[in-house]
């Protein structure tokens, strides 16, 4: 058999794997997605202070004009609508916030979803980018790569990977993250601190949960909360306005 017609076989048993693997994570992502429970959806509806539009984004557009624009970045495998709660609460402070849908609902296939949506927005004059687990590592990279331009970054039970390093950068930056008995519910927590500034705000919540950043229902390894859903969105929309109203 020749060279050339062993190279076309080989380059088509490739296809073939990468076309399987693809279809794969396709299935995969569909059939482990984390859907939007009740009160979720129920926070998608507009409001007599927010206007809610759902398109290739989901926007939270406040009644008056914001100066200030928060771009979240979902968990992995969780439906972006799931975190409408706590975001829809922001809103109504005058902020604008937009969740960018993934690819297969997950952030890390785009972490550079966030430059459309500043581009989108010419008049929002300061830009906060914040995410949810995997979501929260995706946003790291996209901070990690595009300095100067997001003004802070706000991380939910989540932290950068290594090889995004931000213990270097000038930038405001939160970590909001669930404990139990004062410990962190996140694996490796701890020790991923020396990724972020020396400046970093860390937050913890007592009794609060990995899956209540969200309304997605119950996570696989997951602790038990000992705060009620509402509770722990309450606080997290608490924490995040205290963060954004420091760049007024």
């Amino acid at each position: 058999m020749k060279v050339r017609t062993i190279f076309k076989f080989a380059l088509a048993g490739l296809a073939l794997i990468l076309i399987i693997g693809a279809l794969g994570l396709f299935l995969w992502s569909k059939t482990g997605t984390y859907p939007a429970r009740d009160t979720a959806v129920a926070a998608l509806e507009s409001s007599a202070d927010v206007s809610v539009t759902q398109g290739k984004t989901i926007v939270f557009t406040p009644l008056v004009d914001p100066d200030i624009g928060l771009i979240f970045y979902p968990g992995g495998l969780v439906e972006p609508a799931a975190y409408a709660p706590i975001l829809h609460k922001i809103a109504r402070e005058g902020i604008l916030v937009i969740i960018t849908p993934m690819p297969l609902n997950l952030a890390i296939l785009n972490p550079g979803a966030a430059a459309a949506v500043i581009d989108s927005y010419p008049e929002i004059s300061t830009w906060v980018l914040a995410g949810h687990s995997l979501g929260g590592a995706a946003a790291g990279i996209y901070a990690n790569a595009n300095p100067g331009k997001i003004d802070g970054l706000a991380l939910w039970d989540s932290y950068p990977p290594d090889s995004a390093s931000l213990a270097d950068d000038d930038l405001a930056l939160i970590s909001i993250f669930g404990t139990t008995a004062d410990a962190p519910n996140t694996e490796n927590f701890d020790a991923k601190r020396f990724l972020l500034p020396a400046d970093t705000t860390f937050v913890a919540i007592e009794g609060a949960s990995h899956a209540q950043f969200g309304d997605y229902g119950p996570q696989k390894g997951d602790v038990v909360p000992s705060l009620s859903l509402e509770e722990q969105h309450d606080r997290v929309a608490e924490i995040m306005l205290e963060f954004l109203r420091k760049f007024n």
